[in-house]
C-alpha cells in the first residue's frame, strides 16, 4: 500500500510538472537586472528575434486614451489606446518585425487585444504598416494602435518576436 501510495504520489508530480512546462519563456525582468524582477513601463528587456538575433526593446509609455490623426474614430463603448517602444537591434543583421502582429495588450478583464490596423495616431508616430526595419545597431521608436473597451484597464503590454515563434517573449506589467 505504501509503495502504490508513493508511486502515485510520483507520478502526480511528473504529470503537474510536465503540466507546467512550457516551450515559451516569459521574459519578465529588465535587462541587466537579477531574476525575479517584474518590467514595468519603462524597463528594457533583451529578447531574441525567431533566428535567434538579439535586440533591445522598451516599453516607453502606454497612452490612455490615444488621440487618432484620421476620421477613424472607436467603435462604440470602445477607445484607442497606443504602446510606444524604442526598440535597438543589436545583431549583425538586418532586423525586421512586425508590430501588428508581434505586439498584444492584455485588460484587466483577461481577454488579449491585437493591434487596429490603419490607425493614425495624433499623440504618437506609429511604426509604418507596422513594420520595423533596423540595420545592425539601429534603433527605433514608434507606437501601436489599440481599439480597447472603455471599462477595461491594461494591465499587461506583450511583445512575442516573429509573431510568437521565437523562443522567448517580453511582458510589461501596467502601470
Amino acid at each position: 500500500m505504501r509503495k502504490t501510495l508513493t508511486m502515485a504520489l510520483i507520478g502526480g508530480l511528473a504529470v503537474l510538472t510536465a503540466a507546467c512546462s512550457s516551450s515559451q519563456t516569459e521574459v519578465t525582468r529588465p535587462a541587466g537586472a537579477s531574476a525575479g524582477t517584474v518590467a514595468h513601463v519603462g524597463d528594457t528587456l533583451d529578447l531574441k528575434t525567431g533566428a535567434g538575433r538579439p535586440f533591445s526593446i522598451t516599453l516607453n509609455k502606454v497612452i490612455d486614451p490615444a488621440q487618432t490623426a484620421g476620421q477613424k474614430t472607436p467603435k462604440a463603448g470602445k477607445r484607442f489606446v497606443a504602446v510606444q517602444f524604442s526598440i535597438t537591434n543589436r545583431s549583425d543583421h538586418a532586423l525586421d518585425a512586425d508590430a501588428n502582429t508581434d505586439v498584444n495588450i492584455i485588460g484587466t478583464t483577461g481577454h488579449m487585444y491585437t493591434a487596429a490596423s490603419g490607425v493614425s495616431l495624433s499623440s504618437c508616430d506609429t511604426f509604418p504598416n507596422g513594420l520595423i526595419q533596423l540595420a545592425p545597431g539601429k534603433s527605433k521608436t514608434g507606437c501601436v494602435p489599440f481599439q480597447f473597451r472603455t471599462s477595461v484597464v491594461v494591465s499587461k503590454v506583450q511583445f512575442y518576436p516573429a509573431a510568437g515563434n521565437a523562443s522567448d517573449f517580453g511582458t510589461w506589467r501596467v502601470p
